[in-house]
């Protein structure tokens, strides 16, 4: 009875010192946090092995997770992985869907990227590119004859467009003279002529009356404003008025219209005259529905795939931009102990467990090959 005593407590007394020496040595991986001082004497195994060899675990880990984890020759893999670029492509269209059913204007989507503009900035900025795009053209072509700025064909079709409003103005013509209000103008200058021609001008205003002259001129003045040769003479003035302006150099021409600042002109029409409010209040989607299916079956997957493969082909110099190795470096120092022990102890706790257990197997072992030698050397 009393070997199978000193038996039992010698396996007991070794399970547990087994088990608890080893509970204690993965206790001691994180504890204590801090060094522990027995007055100026710093006891020893303090802080515990992870805290003490922070700095070391650190820079250990950011190599590590540069060299052989987050490596350029992985994300380069991983970037063209054609199955990994389907994914993003699926993902961009699904993004831009959502953010297009918004039914955003584009003054909205605008702000909503950071951007603030105003219908007044559009219009000042329309006004003061076209301005300088017309002075800088025409100071480039200031050498050059108007013939030879339009060109030939245009040359001619210059002619043609003079005939066209050689007949309207003949058709204007017409109509004025035949109005009431000329009616009243040509009896005022026939009044005005006889007036000035003495007896027979008196004579003939008082036989004829000016309503009697007016009513005999205006028509003749309107048939004749309707004949073909009034037209040939409006068109040959016109001619005449163009070959003399298109003959001459741009700077000429503008040196002969100094009232008119032909940039001044251009700029202020295009800045009022475009709907710059309607482009502000129309929704994107409404921009590019014309568009909207190339845009995602074609011109949204190939802008993506080269995005992609543009990151792959730098994905080195993009790493060494991020230092990635200094980041986790950070990142490690400033992460708390008692968080690393958590998740430490919440993957492995079963495997720490285990090792406990082993602990005392091993030490109820040894004790019992104690109390064996024990019982045998008495």
């Amino acid at each position: 009875m009393t070997v199978v005593l000193i038996l039992f407590m010698m396996v007991i007394i070794g399970a547990v010192i087994g088990g608890v020496t080893n509970s204690l040595a993965i206790k001691m991986l994180f504890r204590p946090y801090q060094a522990k001082f027995l007055g100026s004497w710093k006891l020893p195994f303090t802080p515990g092995l992870i805290p003490k060899r922070r700095e070391e675990l650190a820079k250990q880990l950011g190599r590590t997770v540069v060299e052989h984890l987050l490596t350029a020759e992985g994300l380069q893999k991983k970037l063209k992985q054609s199955e990994f670029q389907k994914q993003v492509i699926t993902w961009s269209q699904a993004e831009m869907k959502r953010v297009l059913d918004q039914r955003w204007s584009t003054k909205q989507m605008l702000e909503n990227v950071g951007v603030y503009i105003t219908e007044e900035d559009i219009r000042k900025s329309i006004y003061l590119w076209s301005k300088k795009q017309v002075s800088n053209y025409l100071l480039s072509k200031q050498d050059q004859t108007v013939n030879e700025l339009i060109g030939e064909t245009n040359s001619k079709k210059v002619d043609d467009y003079l005939d066209q409003f050689a007949i309207y103005l003949q058709e204007r013509l017409t109509q004025f003279v035949g109005s009431e209000s000329a009616g009243i103008k040509i009896g005022r200058l026939i009044e005005t002529y006889l007036g000035g021609k003495g007896f027979i001008g008196n004579m003939i205003s008082s036989f004829l009356g000016n309503e009697g002259l007016t009513e005999k001129v205006q028509p003749l003045i309107v048939e004749y404003s309707q004949s073909e040769e009034a037209l040939d003479m409006l068109k040959q003035a016109l001619k005449d008025e163009w070959n003399k302006w298109a003959n001459r150099t741009i700077g000429e021409v503008k040196s002969k219209m100094k009232e008119i600042e032909l940039e001044e002109v251009v700029g202020k029409g295009l800045s009022s005259s475009l709907p710059v409010d309607q482009w502000l209040d129309k929704t994107v989607k409404d921009w590019i529905k014309p568009f909207e299916s190339k845009i995602y079956d074609q011109i949204l997957p190939i802008i993506i795939t080269k995005i992609l493969d543009t990151f792959a082909n730098r994905t080195q110099l993009l790493l060494e931009k991020f230092n990635l190795e200094e980041i986790v470096e950070k990142e490690v120092r400033g992460f708390p102990i008692s968080r690393v022990e958590e998740l430490v102890l919440n993957i492995s706790r079963k495997e720490f467990k285990l090792i406990t257990y082993l602990g005392a197997l091993l030490g109820g072992v040894i004790g019992l090959v104690q109390g064996l030698i024990v019982v045998f050397l008495r």
